[in-house]
């Protein structure tokens, strides 16, 4: 069969032209797309096959060795073996370098007819020449600054080195993927070390030192200097104290925070009182302190244990219980108003506990009011928010007045003063034997309504007792008196309610 060069122009043919070659296109689309570039045709299909703009590049469709350099073909003296004809009118076939596209067009050579220039008339004084600006003397075509496009590239030989530069940007790019990955690596291992690193630190009052908010949060104190310097305080006992281990070596006096200390533990003292702090504070499980602290459970049990004993008995050093001179020089103004004679404002709050396995001890602390079993302690607040007595630990169904009379809150007392407290305190007969004067609200006497006065009287009261619920409530906010007690800390209730509500004379004032 016959073959017709597909270039336009060409009307080269195997049977007319015996000396050329013929090379049909290639299969990798690249380079087919080349090719039609170079050839200026495209693949139309649209139309019908008779139709003359009908082209589809097949089998037969070939190009002549006339559209190619010498430099496109394969030397023949380098090859091996050269294919014998058996025709004397055919010649040997030569094979195009890989790369290799046609080049050599009738219109690359034809060059553009110049038009005749017209005649000047010499009347006519020549065109002014236009100065250039800066902006176009600086300015660069953006046809020059583009990338030249396939179309560009049909009238050079640059498809190898495209084709070479392709192949060294696809191995960077995997170079660079692979480094990507590494680096992906890397990082993953650096971010698990941080995690773990985070993980084994222990916590510590470090950590929170620099943020008073954060401090409040964990200790309840209202700042960082007022938490170092209750530390300071306890401190100098702190560094002779012996570990708790049990109620065999439970300090009973004060002295006793003089013997031999025991090994000495893992956290320092501050991260000690710290962590106690935490513990009463919020309430958080032992479980979870020693996890945090990085200590074992029962060394968290006895670290609150010792430093609660420690601040027990370095608490009652301080002169809670202050003189009426003291009390009037503190005294608020609405006290000064109203009950200038004032000198405590008593009211109990009661812990709940779990319950008693004896059916004696479940009777004794039973609390019809909070219809749960509870333990009951009298607590006396000064006129201007700071408490000034504890009682100890009764059970939960003492009445007021009982509470009252076995406190030794009335033996304190001096005659003049005046004592304000609730409708359930009815211990005016017992304040009266000491020359002290009662301040509750009135209350009703059946179906009696009360007087103007009276209700006059039980709102300055209200306004004032306010105060004295806002000190409860404060004394509540460590979580560990909030919850149920277990049984096991029954023993130590005593020591637990009053630390904490000593602790809360640490905090921002109460009443301004």
């Amino acid at each position: 069969m016959p073959h017709h060069c597909c270039v336009p122009k060409c009307g080269n043919n195997s049977e007319a032209a015996l000396g050329l070659s013929w090379h049909g296109f290639p299969s990798n689309d690249v380079r087919k797309k080349l090719w039609l570039t170079r050839i200026k045709r495209d693949e139309n299909t649209s139309v019908p096959e008779d139709h003359p703009e009908y082209f589809k590049v097949g089998s037969s469709t070939k190009v002549c060795s006339a559209h190619f350099k010498a430099e496109d073909y394969h030397n023949p003296d380098s090859q091996k073996k050269k294919r014998k004809r058996k025709k004397k009118t055919e010649i040997e076939r030569k094979n195009l370098k890989t790369g290799a596209a046609p080049s050599v067009f009738v219109w690359a050579n034809a060059q553009p007819e110049r038009k005749t220039p017209a005649v000047r008339d010499s009347t006519v004084p020549p065109p002014k020449k236009r100065k250039r600006r800066v902006e176009d003397m600086t300015s660069t075509p953006s046809s020059a600054s583009s990338e030249p496009t396939l179309d560009e590239c049909s009238h050079c030989d640059c498809w190898p080195d495209i084709q070479h530069q392709l192949e060294v940007l696809k191995a960077e790019k995997e170079l660079l993927e692979a480094r990507c990955a590494l680096l992906d690596a890397e990082l993953a291992q650096v971010k698990l070390s941080a995690a773990q690193s985070s993980l084994s630190k222990a916590f510590g009052y470090q950590d929170i030192s620099g943020d008073d908010k954060l401090v409040n949060y964990y200790t309840g104190f209202s700042s960082g200097p007022m938490f170092m310097a209750v530390f300071n305080f306890l401190k100098p006992t702190a560094e002779h104290m012996r570990m708790w281990r049990g109620s065999a070596s439970a300090p009973d006096t004060q002295e006793q925070h003089g013997a031999k200390p025991g090994p000495k533990p893992k956290l320092s003292l501050l991260d000690q009182f710290f962590l106690v702090m935490v513990r009463l504070r919020l309430a958080l499980g032992e479980t979870d302190i020693s996890f945090r602290f990085k200590v074992s459970q029962s060394t968290v049990s006895r670290l609150v244990l010792t430093w609660c004993n420690l601040m027990y008995y370095e608490f009652k050093k301080l002169p809670v219980w202050l003189s009426r001179s003291t009390i009037d020089k503190l005294m608020p103004p609405c006290f000064q108003q109203w009950y200038p004679s004032t000198r405590v404002i008593i009211d109990c709050t009661e812990v709940f506990i779990n319950t008693p396995t004896s059916l004696s001890r479940q009777s004794a602390t039973w609390s019809s009011y909070k219809n749960h079993n509870t333990v009951k302690i009298l607590i006396g607040i000064a006129p201007h928010g700071h408490v000034t007595f504890v009682s100890d630990v009764y059970e939960g169904s003492i009445s007021d007045k009982a509470i009252t009379e076995a406190s030794g809150v009335i033996e304190v007392l001096q005659k003049g003063d005046s004592v304000m407290a609730d409708k359930g305190f009815e211990i005016k007969d017992l304040l009266a034997k000491v020359g002290v004067r009662l301040n509750i609200p009135p209350f009703k006497s059946g179906d009696r309504q009360l007087l103007p006065e009276e209700l006059m009287a039980t709102k300055k009261i209200a306004a004032v007792r306010i105060h004295v619920e806002r000190k409860m409530q404060r004394i509540k906010a460590f979580r560990i008196l909030a919850g149920e007690i277990e049984s096991t800390m029954f023993d130590h209730l005593q020591v637990l309610v009053h630390v904490c509500a000593m602790l809360t004379n640490f905090e921002g004032a109460l009443v301004a």
